[in-house]
Protein backbone atom coordinates (compact mmCIF):
# COMPACT_ATOMS: atom_id res chain seq x y z
CA UNK A 1 0.00 0.00 0.00
CA UNK A 2 1.44 3.51 -1.01
CA UNK A 3 1.42 5.86 1.77
CA UNK A 4 1.24 9.49 0.43
CA UNK A 5 3.67 12.03 2.03
CA UNK A 6 2.19 15.75 1.76
CA UNK A 7 4.17 17.91 -0.13
CA UNK A 8 4.61 20.37 2.66
CA UNK A 9 6.21 17.22 4.63
CA UNK A 10 9.14 16.22 2.02
CA UNK A 11 9.78 20.06 2.12
CA UNK A 12 10.47 20.53 6.01
CA UNK A 13 12.65 17.03 5.61
CA UNK A 14 14.59 18.11 2.99
CA UNK A 15 15.15 21.45 5.00
CA UNK A 16 16.36 19.43 7.96
CA UNK A 17 18.65 16.96 5.77
CA UNK A 18 20.00 19.06 2.63
CA UNK A 19 19.81 23.18 3.93
CA UNK A 20 19.68 25.44 3.99
CA UNK A 21 23.32 26.80 4.45
CA UNK A 22 24.19 27.82 7.68
CA UNK A 23 26.69 30.44 8.48
CA UNK A 24 30.83 29.07 9.54
CA UNK A 25 33.38 30.01 10.23
CA UNK A 26 36.69 29.63 8.13
CA UNK A 27 40.69 29.79 9.37
CA UNK A 28 43.00 31.02 7.02
CA UNK A 29 46.87 30.62 8.49
CA UNK A 30 49.13 33.19 6.91
CA UNK A 31 52.08 31.07 7.10
CA UNK A 32 50.42 27.51 6.31
CA UNK A 33 48.22 29.17 3.56
CA UNK A 34 50.09 31.92 1.92
CA UNK A 35 53.55 31.31 3.04
CA UNK A 36 54.24 34.08 5.31
CA UNK A 37 53.40 37.31 6.70
CA UNK A 38 54.12 40.29 4.43
CA UNK A 39 52.37 42.64 3.44
CA UNK A 40 52.17 40.85 0.45
CA UNK A 41 49.77 37.80 2.14
CA UNK A 42 48.04 39.90 3.88
CA UNK A 43 46.87 41.58 0.85
CA UNK A 44 46.39 38.20 -0.95
CA UNK A 45 44.13 36.90 2.17
CA UNK A 46 42.09 40.55 1.79
CA UNK A 47 41.30 39.90 -1.77
CA UNK A 48 40.29 36.22 -1.35
CA UNK A 49 38.47 37.09 1.30
CA UNK A 50 36.02 39.39 -0.70
CA UNK A 51 35.89 36.70 -3.27
CA UNK A 52 34.64 34.51 -0.73
CA UNK A 53 32.34 36.86 0.59
CA UNK A 54 30.64 36.82 -2.73
CA UNK A 55 29.52 33.15 -2.75
CA UNK A 56 29.16 32.70 1.33
CA UNK A 57 28.65 36.46 2.91
CA UNK A 58 26.95 35.59 6.29
CA UNK A 59 29.99 33.39 6.82
CA UNK A 60 33.49 34.35 9.02
CA UNK A 61 36.92 34.84 7.61
CA UNK A 62 39.74 34.88 10.20
CA UNK A 63 42.88 35.46 8.89
CA UNK A 64 45.71 33.73 11.69
CA UNK A 65 48.83 35.39 12.96
CA UNK A 66 51.48 32.67 14.30
CA UNK A 67 53.31 34.03 17.46
CA UNK A 68 56.06 36.10 16.43
CA UNK A 69 57.55 39.39 15.36
CA UNK A 70 56.89 40.66 11.47
CA UNK A 71 58.35 43.49 9.48
CA UNK A 72 55.49 44.91 7.02
CA UNK A 73 56.66 47.13 4.10
CA UNK A 74 54.56 50.21 2.57
CA UNK A 75 52.93 49.14 -0.74
CA UNK A 76 53.94 49.95 -3.96
CA UNK A 77 50.83 52.58 -4.27
CA UNK A 78 52.02 54.49 -1.42
CA UNK A 79 48.38 56.14 -1.53
CA UNK A 80 47.17 52.93 0.21
CA UNK A 81 47.60 51.83 3.69
CA UNK A 82 49.68 48.72 4.57
CA UNK A 83 46.83 46.27 5.21
CA UNK A 84 44.14 48.12 2.92
CA UNK A 85 40.23 47.47 3.42
CA UNK A 86 38.86 49.39 1.07
CA UNK A 87 35.27 47.54 0.30
CA UNK A 88 35.58 44.90 2.26
CA UNK A 89 32.18 44.01 3.03
CA UNK A 90 30.39 40.74 4.60
CA UNK A 91 26.74 40.06 4.68
CA UNK A 92 25.21 41.07 7.76
CA UNK A 93 25.77 38.27 9.64
CA UNK A 94 29.34 37.76 8.02
CA UNK A 95 32.97 39.32 9.51
CA UNK A 96 36.67 39.49 8.45
CA UNK A 97 38.76 38.69 11.64
CA UNK A 98 42.23 39.15 11.71
CA UNK A 99 43.70 37.20 14.60
CA UNK A 100 46.61 37.44 16.80
CA UNK A 101 48.34 34.91 19.05
CA UNK A 102 47.93 37.98 22.06
CA UNK A 103 49.22 41.59 22.51
CA UNK A 104 52.62 40.23 23.42
CA UNK A 105 53.00 37.32 21.70
CA UNK A 106 52.49 38.74 17.78
CA UNK A 107 53.95 41.63 16.78
CA UNK A 108 53.61 43.77 12.96
CA UNK A 109 56.10 45.82 12.71
CA UNK A 110 54.77 48.77 10.11
CA UNK A 111 56.79 50.97 7.79
CA UNK A 112 56.09 54.65 9.10
CA UNK A 113 55.95 56.10 5.77
CA UNK A 114 52.23 55.22 5.16
CA UNK A 115 49.24 54.24 7.18
CA UNK A 116 48.99 51.07 8.86
CA UNK A 117 45.73 50.38 8.13
CA UNK A 118 43.48 52.09 5.50
CA UNK A 119 40.08 51.48 4.05
CA UNK A 120 36.56 53.65 3.00
CA UNK A 121 33.77 52.47 3.34
CA UNK A 122 35.05 49.14 5.49
CA UNK A 123 31.92 47.01 7.40
CA UNK A 124 32.23 44.17 10.40
CA UNK A 125 36.00 44.00 10.55
CA UNK A 126 38.01 43.13 13.69
CA UNK A 127 41.40 42.97 14.58
CA UNK A 128 42.11 40.89 17.86
CA UNK A 129 45.18 40.08 19.80
CA UNK A 130 48.16 42.14 17.96
CA UNK A 131 50.96 44.34 18.95
CA UNK A 132 51.16 47.04 16.20
CA UNK A 133 54.29 49.05 16.32
CA UNK A 134 57.11 50.44 14.32
CA UNK A 135 60.94 49.71 14.60
CA UNK A 136 62.15 53.17 15.27
CA UNK A 137 62.13 55.22 18.63
CA UNK A 138 59.12 57.91 17.81
CA UNK A 139 59.91 60.28 20.57
CA UNK A 140 63.07 61.97 22.40
CA UNK A 141 63.88 63.82 25.75
CA UNK A 142 66.84 65.57 27.29
CA UNK A 143 68.06 67.54 29.93
CA UNK A 144 67.54 71.30 30.11
CA UNK A 145 71.07 72.81 29.79
CA UNK A 146 70.07 76.41 29.23
CA UNK A 147 67.77 78.63 28.06
CA UNK A 148 67.39 81.77 26.22
CA UNK A 149 64.50 84.06 24.29
CA UNK A 150 62.92 81.39 21.32
CA UNK A 151 65.56 78.47 21.94
CA UNK A 152 66.26 75.29 24.49
CA UNK A 153 69.39 73.97 24.72
CA UNK A 154 68.88 70.13 26.07
CA UNK A 155 71.16 67.28 26.50
CA UNK A 156 69.68 64.35 24.46
CA UNK A 157 69.90 61.43 27.25
CA UNK A 158 71.77 58.71 25.52
CA UNK A 159 70.26 56.33 22.84
CA UNK A 160 67.20 58.40 22.61
CA UNK A 161 66.63 59.74 18.72
CA UNK A 162 67.82 63.28 18.26
CA UNK A 163 65.75 66.10 17.51
CA UNK A 164 66.36 66.34 13.75
CA UNK A 165 65.95 62.09 13.62
CA UNK A 166 61.78 62.85 14.80
CA UNK A 167 61.44 65.83 12.97
CA UNK A 168 58.59 66.17 10.23
CA UNK A 169 59.58 68.21 7.55
CA UNK A 170 56.19 67.95 6.13
CA UNK A 171 54.49 69.22 8.78
CA UNK A 172 54.35 72.73 10.90
CA UNK A 173 52.30 71.03 13.16
CA UNK A 174 52.54 68.80 16.53
CA UNK A 175 55.90 69.48 17.42
CA UNK A 176 55.90 70.27 21.43
CA UNK A 177 57.79 70.46 24.72
CA UNK A 178 56.69 69.23 27.92
CA UNK A 179 57.95 69.22 31.80
CA UNK A 180 58.27 65.68 33.49
CA UNK A 181 59.73 64.47 36.36
CA UNK A 182 63.28 63.38 36.61
CA UNK A 183 63.04 59.59 37.23
CA UNK A 184 64.97 56.21 35.47
CA UNK A 185 61.81 54.04 35.83
CA UNK A 186 58.66 56.63 35.87
CA UNK A 187 58.69 59.82 34.41
CA UNK A 188 55.82 61.59 35.27
CA UNK A 189 53.91 64.74 33.48
CA UNK A 190 54.40 67.38 35.73
CA UNK A 191 50.62 69.12 35.95
CA UNK A 192 50.98 72.56 37.60
CA UNK A 193 52.39 75.31 35.31
CA UNK A 194 53.40 73.32 32.63
CA UNK A 195 52.16 74.63 29.48
CA UNK A 196 53.83 72.65 26.11
CA UNK A 197 55.86 74.65 24.04
CA UNK A 198 55.65 74.38 20.35
CA UNK A 199 58.90 74.21 18.62
CA UNK A 200 60.06 74.84 14.51
CA UNK A 201 63.29 73.56 14.28
CA UNK A 202 66.61 71.95 15.54
CA UNK A 203 70.31 72.20 15.48
CA UNK A 204 73.57 70.73 17.21
CA UNK A 205 74.93 72.31 19.58
CA UNK A 206 78.18 69.51 20.54
CA UNK A 207 78.14 65.66 21.30
CA UNK A 208 74.41 65.49 22.70
CA UNK A 209 73.53 68.65 23.14
CA UNK A 210 70.67 70.08 20.34
CA UNK A 211 69.75 73.89 20.44
CA UNK A 212 65.81 73.79 19.87
CA UNK A 213 64.01 76.64 18.13
CA UNK A 214 60.69 77.81 19.58
CA UNK A 215 57.75 78.99 17.25
CA UNK A 216 57.96 82.22 19.08
CA UNK A 217 61.23 83.44 18.95
CA UNK A 218 60.74 86.11 21.51
CA UNK A 219 59.09 83.10 23.62
CA UNK A 220 61.56 81.96 27.11
CA UNK A 221 60.14 78.66 28.52
CA UNK A 222 60.03 78.61 31.84
CA UNK A 223 62.31 75.50 32.53
CA UNK A 224 66.01 75.20 34.49
CA UNK A 225 68.42 73.71 33.97
CA UNK A 226 68.13 69.81 34.78
CA UNK A 227 64.77 69.76 34.19
CA UNK A 228 63.81 66.79 31.89
CA UNK A 229 62.14 67.40 28.76
CA UNK A 230 60.18 65.38 26.58
CA UNK A 231 59.94 66.23 22.94
CA UNK A 232 57.78 64.90 20.37
CA UNK A 233 57.31 65.75 17.01
CA UNK A 234 53.89 63.99 15.16
CA UNK A 235 54.54 61.87 12.06
CA UNK A 236 52.98 60.74 8.65
CA UNK A 237 50.98 57.47 8.69
CA UNK A 238 48.26 56.95 10.89
CA UNK A 239 48.05 53.85 12.49
CA UNK A 240 44.52 53.63 11.13
CA UNK A 241 42.68 55.52 8.43
CA UNK A 242 38.98 54.35 8.28
CA UNK A 243 36.11 56.61 6.65
CA UNK A 244 32.74 55.05 5.79
CA UNK A 245 31.34 51.41 6.62
CA UNK A 246 30.04 50.41 10.33
CA UNK A 247 31.01 47.68 12.97
CA UNK A 248 34.83 48.15 13.86
CA UNK A 249 36.40 46.35 16.48
CA UNK A 250 39.92 46.64 17.81
CA UNK A 251 40.10 44.05 21.02
CA UNK A 252 43.11 43.33 22.70
CA UNK A 253 45.37 45.21 20.61
CA UNK A 254 48.70 47.15 21.95
CA UNK A 255 50.13 50.10 20.15
CA UNK A 256 53.91 51.01 20.52
CA UNK A 257 55.46 54.06 19.18
CA UNK A 258 52.81 55.42 17.30
CA UNK A 259 49.11 54.97 18.05
CA UNK A 260 46.56 57.64 16.66
CA UNK A 261 44.15 56.44 14.19
CA UNK A 262 40.99 58.10 13.04
CA UNK A 263 37.59 56.74 12.35
CA UNK A 264 35.19 59.45 10.34
CA UNK A 265 33.02 59.51 7.51
CA UNK A 266 30.20 58.47 9.37
CA UNK A 267 31.90 55.25 10.02
CA UNK A 268 29.87 53.71 13.44
CA UNK A 269 29.51 51.09 15.78
CA UNK A 270 32.89 51.06 16.25
CA UNK A 271 34.45 49.38 19.51
CA UNK A 272 37.84 49.24 21.13
CA UNK A 273 37.75 47.10 24.16
CA UNK A 274 40.59 46.06 25.79
CA UNK A 275 43.39 47.72 24.06
CA UNK A 276 46.66 49.24 25.52
CA UNK A 277 49.40 52.08 24.29
CA UNK A 278 52.12 52.05 26.55
CA UNK A 279 55.51 53.43 26.32
CA UNK A 280 58.84 51.41 24.57
CA UNK A 281 60.81 49.46 26.83
CA UNK A 282 63.43 51.32 28.98
CA UNK A 283 66.77 52.80 26.33
CA UNK A 284 69.74 52.36 28.47
CA UNK A 285 67.97 51.74 32.31
CA UNK A 286 65.90 55.14 30.87
CA UNK A 287 61.89 55.02 30.42
CA UNK A 288 60.93 57.01 28.16
CA UNK A 289 58.30 60.10 29.06
CA UNK A 290 56.57 59.58 26.10
CA UNK A 291 54.54 56.16 24.55
CA UNK A 292 54.09 57.81 21.32
CA UNK A 293 54.33 61.74 19.30
CA UNK A 294 50.15 61.67 18.91
CA UNK A 295 47.11 60.91 20.32
CA UNK A 296 44.60 57.41 20.63
CA UNK A 297 41.71 56.88 18.90
CA UNK A 298 39.69 59.88 16.99
CA UNK A 299 35.86 58.99 16.40
CA UNK A 300 34.36 61.60 14.46
CA UNK A 301 35.57 64.78 12.49
CA UNK A 302 34.61 68.33 12.88
CA UNK A 303 31.93 68.61 10.18
CA UNK A 304 31.38 64.72 8.87
CA UNK A 305 28.00 63.20 9.89
CA UNK A 306 27.58 62.20 13.78
CA UNK A 307 29.54 59.12 14.09
CA UNK A 308 26.79 57.14 16.90
CA UNK A 309 27.03 53.49 19.05
CA UNK A 310 30.82 53.62 19.60
CA UNK A 311 32.47 52.41 22.93
CA UNK A 312 35.73 52.19 24.52
CA UNK A 313 36.20 50.56 27.03
CA UNK A 314 38.51 48.23 29.68
CA UNK A 315 41.24 49.80 27.90
CA UNK A 316 45.06 51.29 29.44
CA UNK A 317 46.56 53.96 27.32
CA UNK A 318 49.71 55.52 29.23
CA UNK A 319 51.62 58.98 27.75
CA UNK A 320 50.13 59.51 24.33
CA UNK A 321 51.71 62.36 22.82
CA UNK A 322 48.23 64.58 22.28
CA UNK A 323 44.26 63.52 23.63
CA UNK A 324 44.04 59.32 24.90
CA UNK A 325 40.92 59.23 23.32
CA UNK A 326 38.74 61.85 21.08
CA UNK A 327 35.24 62.42 20.26
CA UNK A 328 34.50 64.82 17.70
CA UNK A 329 31.10 64.75 16.57
CA UNK A 330 30.14 61.07 18.24
CA UNK A 331 27.90 59.64 19.95
CA UNK A 332 28.93 56.39 22.69
CA UNK A 333 30.35 55.34 26.15
CA UNK A 334 33.69 55.64 27.00
CA UNK A 335 34.05 53.11 30.37
CA UNK A 336 36.08 51.51 32.76
CA UNK A 337 39.59 53.26 31.00
CA UNK A 338 42.68 54.23 32.54
CA UNK A 339 44.04 56.83 31.25
CA UNK A 340 47.89 58.31 32.95
CA UNK A 341 49.96 61.26 31.65
CA UNK A 342 48.47 62.04 28.24
CA UNK A 343 50.56 65.07 26.87
CA UNK A 344 46.94 66.47 25.99
CA UNK A 345 43.79 66.15 27.36
CA UNK A 346 43.08 62.35 28.61
CA UNK A 347 39.45 62.19 27.14
CA UNK A 348 38.09 65.31 24.47
CA UNK A 349 34.52 65.39 23.57
CA UNK A 350 34.36 67.91 20.93
CA UNK A 351 30.32 68.53 20.03
CA UNK A 352 29.55 65.61 21.28
CA UNK A 353 26.77 66.16 24.21
CA UNK A 354 25.39 62.72 23.93
CA UNK A 355 28.84 60.78 25.07
CA UNK A 356 28.39 59.06 28.22
CA UNK A 357 32.32 58.53 30.35
CA UNK A 358 31.62 56.02 32.95
CA UNK A 359 33.95 55.01 35.73
CA UNK A 360 36.92 56.05 33.96
CA UNK A 361 40.27 56.61 36.12
CA UNK A 362 42.39 59.80 34.67
CA UNK A 363 45.54 60.30 36.27
CA UNK A 364 47.97 63.81 35.85
CA UNK A 365 45.65 64.57 32.86
CA UNK A 366 41.49 65.65 32.66
CA UNK A 367 38.36 65.25 30.94
CA UNK A 368 37.23 68.06 28.34
CA UNK A 369 34.09 68.90 26.63
CA UNK A 370 33.79 71.69 24.72
CA UNK A 371 31.72 72.81 21.54
CA UNK A 372 34.17 73.41 18.94
CA UNK A 373 38.00 73.53 19.75
CA UNK A 374 39.29 71.72 16.83
CA UNK A 375 42.79 73.36 15.78
CA UNK A 376 42.65 71.66 12.77
CA UNK A 377 40.56 69.61 10.08
CA UNK A 378 41.11 66.24 8.83
CA UNK A 379 40.52 66.02 5.00
CA UNK A 380 36.77 64.49 4.32
CA UNK A 381 36.54 61.40 2.51
CA UNK A 382 36.04 61.09 -0.86
CA UNK A 383 32.98 59.26 -2.69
Amino acid sequence: MKIKIPLLLLCVSFNLLCGPSFAATVNWNLKTKYGGITQTTIARAISDAKAYFIQHSNDTVVIEFDAGTYPLAAPTNRDKGIIELSGVKPGPDGRLVFQGAGMDKTTLVFDPAVDQIYGRNVYRVSFVGLHMTRKDCSVSQGHVVEIAPGQVDLEIQRGFPTPQDIYNPESDAGRYLRRYTDSRNDPRLMVDDNRQFAWKSASLVSSNRWRIYLVKSSEMADYKPGDLIGIKSKHGGQTYWLAGGSDFVFEGVKWTQVSRGVFLGGLDRIRISRCVIERAPAINGQTPCLSTPDGGPQIGQEKGPLISDNLVEDCQFTATGDDAIAFYHASGTVRNCRISDSFARGILLDNSPSAKLDNNTLTRCAVLKVQSLRPYKIAAPEN
